[in-house]
């Protein structure tokens, strides 16, 4: 116990602000932003240095004329004194004249970097903990070389190619601190490691204790509580002792997919206390490239032509691949082109800052919980690119997009790390849609405007399947049965990008516009099918 009071002093309290610059567009803003600032400071580095010297120099020439004198014998009549009074102020000024004449020709950049605060949001205690824990959640979820940070203090994306940029000890040790406070007590110390090998001689005692506690935590979390909670992340051994063991090899759990997990779903213990965890560690192996699915059920899928029945595509069919057939779940290429994805980004990219719920008639903060991304809805009437996206997947789908029956488009844009925790897309009986005449979110059709280079998959943990994602590409599924029920197995989330930018258009299909013109099953177990399946 005193261990974990050590770790959590040493961590201190996180402020309970939201990070604002949680999305690649402000992170590239900041850079823009922070290039032109620093321009601007080399501008007056020089003028204000010889400022400063040159009145050091006056006000030490002061002293030296009056030390020892009192006020009352300034306006003595010693010759000497009157001398060195005139010279102080004939010669000193005239270098002060100089000095501040050069400094007012650059009061106007000065004027501007002090009023930079007002003009954008600056990085926060808030932004540097949130890119702590997603290099903490990175760093977890895809296994990265953390012999590479021991031996060269470097964060490893990608051993292949080499690409990489080195932290110093004072960074990885804020990493390793929010990775202990935050429960990835093997990744904690793992950083603490590496910020030890590169701190200074200075800093060598301060991390020996700080490694020391994060340790003693490690050890004391993996004997009590196991290796693995929604809570905490251990190691499989101990650091701890003489002489660290050799990690032994992790057992998988078992997977639990599709009308097994259904069949769990009725058991209210296990909902509670097992199914969480579950699903985060399949979100976890799925996040890493793996499909839970035996060959007999991957076997089934195919890859095809569609156009929906409709005249209007027979010429110009879609590419379509299938993801899954229980739900189902696929990926249509080509929906978006590049040029309409760069419109849509940049409509999108002065937005971030301003969310608002889709059913309200006023620009709200939205709550974004968990989310580490920015975004923002757009109306049809907004883009005419999104009417000719409505419009391709309408004959596609045999559905309509349109605002009117519909949610307005969401655009969302993930940063340093950007993730979405796993969820299903329907409201639930105990949450009202947010608008009545639209109703349940029927399907799900999310487009990729820009994808990442790794990482950033779209995976169903109860389904065992991922999508890594093709720009202007859509993916879609149903998240209802025929009896309007919620099909549980659509659960997904979006794994942390690691490298590259992630940009999604979203669009959810209202329910109540759809039912009278959708052929409806008896069998109320039924799940939605596309015509073309």
């Amino acid at each position: 116990m005193a261990a974990v009071l050590v770790v959590s002093c040493l961590v201190g309290v996180a402020s309970a602000g939201h990070a604002q610059h949680a999305s690649w567009t402000q992170l590239e803003e900041l850079w823009h932003a922070e290039y032109k600032a620093v321009e601007r400071i080399k501008t007056v580095i020089q003028p204000v240095a010889e400022l400063g010297d040159v009145l050091k120099t006056y006000v030490e020439s002061w002293e030296a004329l009056v030390d020892g004198l009192e006020p009352p014998d300034w306006g003595s009549e010693d010759p000497a004194a009157g001398f060195s009074l005139l010279r102080h102020v004939a010669e000193g000024w005239t270098r002060v004249d100089d000095a501040l004449q050069k400094t007012r020709s650059i009061l106007h950049i000065i004027e501007y970097l002090a009023s930079r605060p007002d003009r954008e949001p600056l990085p926060n205690t808030d932004d540097v903990a949130a890119a702590s824990e997603a290099v903490t959640r990175l760093a977890h979820v895809y296994r990265l070389n953390t012999t590479a940070l021991v031996e060269g203090g470097r964060l490893v994306l990608d051993p292949v190619t080499g690409y990489h940029h080195p932290l110093s000890a004072n960074e990885l040790t804020s990493v390793g601190l929010v990775a202990v406070k935050k429960g990835f007590l093997d990744v904690g110390v793992q950083f603490l490691r590496a910020a030890k090998s590169r701190a200074s001689v200075v800093q060598q005692p301060r991390l020996d204790n700080m490694l020391a506690a994060a340790v003693k935590v490690h050890d004391h979390v993996l004997e009590v509580n196991g290796p693995r909670s929604l809570a905490h992340v251990t190691a499989t051994t101990p650091y701890g002792g003489p002489k660290e063991a050799s990690p032994s090899r992790v057992v998988k759990a078992p997977v639990v997919l599709g009308v097994e997990y259904l069949s769990r779903h009725a058991n209210a213990t296990w909902m509670l206390e097992r199914r969480p965890l579950v699903e985060q560690v399949q979100v976890e192996r799925l996040c890493r490239g793996e499909d839970l699915r035996p060959p007999r059920v991957t076997s089934r899928l195919k890859c095809r032509y569609a156009n929906g029945g409709s005249p209007w595509l027979a010429l110009a069919p879609f590419k379509v691949e299938q993801v899954s057939l229980d739900p189902y779940i696929t990926v249509v290429y080509e929906v978006v082109s590049r040029g309409e994805a760069g419109q849509l980004k940049k409509k999108m990219k002065s937005r971030l800052h301003t969310p608002y719920f889709p059913g309200s008639d006023s620009l709200t903060a939205a709550v974004e919980g968990g989310w580490s991304l920015k975004h923002t809805w757009l109306q049809e009437a907004e883009a005419a690119v999104l009417m000719g996206v409505g419009r391709r997947m309408r004959h596609l789908l045999g559905v309509t997009l349109d605002d009117a029956a519909s949610e307005p488009y969401m655009v969302a844009d993930y940063g340093l790390g950007g993730e979405y925790s796993a969820h299903r897309d329907t409201h639930g009986p105990t949450r009202a849609p947010p608008t009545p005449h639209v109703g349940e979110r029927l399907a799900t059709v999310l487009i990729y405007l820009q994808t990442p280079t790794q990482g950033g998959r779209t995976v169903f943990p109860w389904v065992g399947a991922g999508v890594g994602g093709t720009a202007g590409a859509a993916m879609v599924w149903w998240n209802l049965l025929s009896s309007h029920e919620h099909d549980f197995l659509t659960r997904h989330a979006a794994c942390p990008v690691m490298r590259g930018r992630k940009t999604v258009l979203t669009k959810w299909v209202g329910y109540v516009p759809q039912w009278r013109t959708m052929s409806c099953s008896a069998d109320p177990s039924r799940k939605v099918m596309l015509p073309w399946h």
